[in-house]
């Protein structure tokens, strides 16, 4: 079976859903195809963030320096938080910078990336957030009382046959309690939504509760739960019917890698910042595009 079949993520799943095309050529051809130019080609350009995601990431990079400093004594200023936050945006945007100038040997009119600057503001916005979670009394409490180990985000589980990949940021243990802490950068959008996100980090453990840090409206929430039996179930049950729709999409490329009966996104919206829409049908008229498919199929 082929690999990526077997293989679940929210960012897999949040992909699909939005826009069953970008999904194929994401984790289908560009993941597979890397032998082959247009392969090369498309894992570069998904390789390119925007420098909101850029800042996203930032700050994720910038709290587990300053747990890990934490750790053995050391506490950080916030100046120094800033500056620390600065020098991670500004090496991703420097990163990205890089990738766009190597594209350019495809000689792509159509490209819509663009180098960028390390923007101020994002700067501002993001050491903002830095600061108001490791100073938040919850957050504190615990790097005071536990012991933090970090999880690396690519860390995986094996969940009934499936590699799953959703980890928490860190393990935080004091004697016989161990808790798992997630950041949530990008807010959320029901209490549902948490308790989905709290049982798809406990899989693989038991007893252990989820404590998630979510960013909305200017501050950061805290939710604290604990996962039950049926919610576990559930939460199984749901990766393996993702797993199947996975597949399904997946062969209706085919062997030639045939996309003609792969669906389009579902709203233009989800055109706006996709990094391979110059290689879309869709890229002008979604609408028209998908009308030309439903001909095609008739």
């Amino acid at each position: 079976m082929h690999p990526i079949q077997r293989t679940w993520s929210q960012t897999r799943i949040n992909l699909m859903q939005k826009c069953p095309r970008a999904f194929v050529l994401r984790y289908g051809i560009a993941a597979y195809a890397t032998k082959h130019p247009t392969g090369q080609m498309l894992r570069e350009y998904f390789s390119i963030q925007t420098p909101w995601i850029l800042m996203q990431i930032s700050i994720r990079e910038t709290i587990r320096d300053y747990v890990e400093d934490y750790q053995i004594g050391m506490k950080w200023s916030k100046n120094l938080i800033r500056l620390k936050f600065n020098q991670f945006f500004r090496h991703r945007v420097k990163e990205r910078n890089s990738i766009i100038s190597e594209l350019s040997a495809w000689k792509d009119q159509k490209s819509m990336f663009h180098r960028v600057k390390p923007e101020q503001h994002l700067e501002e916005i993001g050491a903002k957030r830095c600061i108001k979670l490791i100073q938040h009394k919850s957050f504190t409490h615990l790097l005071n009382t536990m012991t933090f180990e970090s999880i690396s985000p690519l860390k995986s589980k094996i969940v009934d046959g499936i590699k799953v990949y959703n980890s928490p940021d860190f393990c935080a243990e004091k004697g016989e309690t161990s808790i798992l802490i997630r950041i949530n950068l990008f807010g959320y959008s029901s209490i549902d939504h948490i308790n989905q996100n709290a049982a798809l980090i406990s899989l693989g453990t038991e007893k252990k509760t989820i404590v998630q840090y979510s960013w909305k409206n200017g501050k950061w929430f805290i939710h604290k739960t604990n996962v039950s039996k049926k919610e576990n179930k559930s939460i199984r049950q749901l990766i393996r019917l993702d797993s199947k729709e996975m597949e399904r999409i997946l062969k209706l490329v085919g062997t030639k890698n045939n996309l003609e009966q792969i669906p389009f996104a579902d709203s233009s919206r989800s055109c706006m910042h996709c990094s391979v829409r110059f290689l879309c049908p869709a890229k002008d008229r979604l609408e028209e595009a998908k009308g030309e498919q439903m001909a095609l199929m008739c």
